[in-house]
Parts: C-alpha cells; structure tokens; sequence
C-alpha cells in the first residue's frame, strides 16, 4: 500500500467518478482504475462498486477512506512539520509594535521566542495603533501587537491582554478621593491624553460617544511620562490602561477605577487567511500557547 494510492481512493469517493477524479488528480483514467484494483487486490475487499454511470463506495470500502483521510492529514502535518523547521533556520518576521508594549510583558515574551527560534530574524517597527493596523491590512509588517480599535473581518485577533481605562489624577485632585467614577464625572475636567491614532485615544473615544460624551481635551502627548508629569503637575486629568498605570502609581498620582468599564484589549493581529508562511506560523503558535498558558493560570486562582 502506498500514500499515492491513498490520495487516489479519496479522489474516486470524492468525485464518485473516475474520470473526474482522473482529471483532479493528473493521471489517465486507465493508471487510474488500475492502481484502484490493485489496491483491492491487496486489501482483499472492494472499495468501490461500479457502474456505467458513477461510483458507489461499498460499507468496508466507506471505513478503509475514513482511516485513509486520517492518514493523509497525519502525512501533510508531517510535510508542514518539516517544512516549518528547515524555513525557521532561515525565516524573517516583519512586526509591528506599539509604543507602550514593554508595559506588558510582551517584549519579555518575544525576546523568550527569539532565543527559542534564533534562526528567524525579526524586524520591529514602532507605530501607533490605528498606523499598525493599516500596516498589517497592506502587508507592510507580517503581524503587529495593537489594541483592538474596530471590527476587521480581514484581521485575525489573538487577544493576549484584558485591561481597563482607568482615570489618573494628581494626589491633589478633588477626583482623588473617590473610590470610581463616571466619565459624566469628567465633563468639565481637562483631560490630557495620548494623539488620536493611539489605540488608547480611540478606546476612550468610542466609550464617550457610547454615554453621549465629549471629553475637554487639553492636550495631546505621545509619551505617557509626559502625560502623568502634566497630571502630577495639576495641568490635567488622563485616563491610561491600568497595566500601564500601575507602573506609575505613587504618592503623587493617584488610579482610580472608571464605571462602566472601558476595556482595552491588546492583541497580536495578523491577516486572516486559511494559510500563514511557516515562520509566522511558529510566531502566532507561540503566543497562542503563551496565551493558553496564562489562561489556564488564572483558571486556577480563581481569576
């Protein structure tokens, strides 16, 4: 028994047809039928009953395709395998990064996946939200770590974060000593906030047109520093991721939650088709299972 003639088997049950399956498959009807009967030959049973008019697989014959099918995925993992691990010697990965990532962990993890697969070069590119998601969508990185900003039916998402916009004020602040707020509770204050193509500008954005809401906003900076150094320093109000936040927490700054919450979800995106190259592949594999992980830890605290 040989894998080709496997493949022919499936092709006839598909088809129900030799000549069509003759002609899907490339080879001359007669080789065909012959090969078939060989098989059966071998096998000792019919797989096929035939007729001048079509093909009908008989009980034995229905069960010999299942384990057939079975058998032709193992055999094309394999080829995948193999392919996967020759190209991963030699590959390259065009990424897309976000400005605030490091405050994820996520460069931790890419750094742990290039020292897993030093044979793939990776090449970074930082950007704001709304600019990497344009970039994935013309190809000009193979995949970005953003924050979701809006539905893409030709994006993948791996989510890999579930945050939170949480408000930020100096210790001062009349807000300082609330336990929440609203972002009604916000109406009048200064907000001071990142440019409007960062994830988090639209997150918020979306959030206040939702309530009917539109923010007071002072000032635009790409650098959270600067942002909290102006909160610190009276001149405003920001409301900033709390994975993010907490980096800044101090006696000068206080979090505050908002309610409802406004998520802030962070993925890894890539375009959505049936098959990614073999090096993106062991990319997108690798932080899934990172993901898996992580969830699977949280599970069992309770989270």
């Amino acid at each position: 028994m040989e894998i080709r003639q496997l493949e022919y088997v499936v092709a006839v049950a598909k088809y129900k047809n030799f000549t069509q399956a003759a002609k899907a498959i490339h080879l001359s009807q007669s080789s065909l039928s012959q090969q078939i009967k060989k098989l059966e030959k071998e096998l000792g049973v019919k797989i096929f009953e035939r007729n001048t008019r079509n093909v009908k697989t008989t009980p034995i014959g229905a069960e010999f395709i299942n384990h057939a099918l079975r058998i032709l995925s193992e055999v094309n993992q394999a080829h995948s395998r193999i392919k996967e691990y020759l190209t991963t010697d030699r590959g390259q990965i065009k990424i897309g990064i976000m400005p605030v990532i490091s405050y994820y962990q996520l460069t931790q993890q890419i750094a742990q996946f290039q020292k897993s697969y030093p044979g793939i070069k990776l090449h970074f590119t930082e950007a704001e939200c709304a600019r990497l998601h344009d970039m994935v969508l013309n190809s000009e990185v193979d995949a970005a770590f953003l924050s979701e900003i809006k539905p893409e039916p030709r994006l993948r998402m791996i989510r890999l974060i579930n945050d939170k916009l949480y408000l930020v004020t100096s210790s001062l602040h009349p807000l300082a000593t609330r336990e929440s707020v609203s972002l009604a509770d916000l109406a009048y204050e200064n907000l001071i906030v990142p440019t409007s193509d960062s994830g988090l500008y639209k997150n918020l954005m979306d959030a206040c047109r939702k309530v009917n809401f539109t923010p007071k906003i002072y000032y635009q900076c790409s650098q959270v520093e600067t942002i909290l150094d102006f909160v610190r320093n009276g001149l405003g109000i920001t409301l900033l991721a709390k994975t993010v936040a907490s980096h800044f927490s101090n006696r000068d700054l206080v979090i505050i939650p908002v309610v409802p919450a406004i998520p802030r979800r962070i993925s890894l995106a890539f375009i959505n088709k049936e098959e990614l190259s073999p090096v993106l592949s062991v990319f997108v594999r690798f932080f899934q299972n990172k993901q898996r992980s992580s969830d699977r830890n949280l599970r069992r605290k309770g989270i």
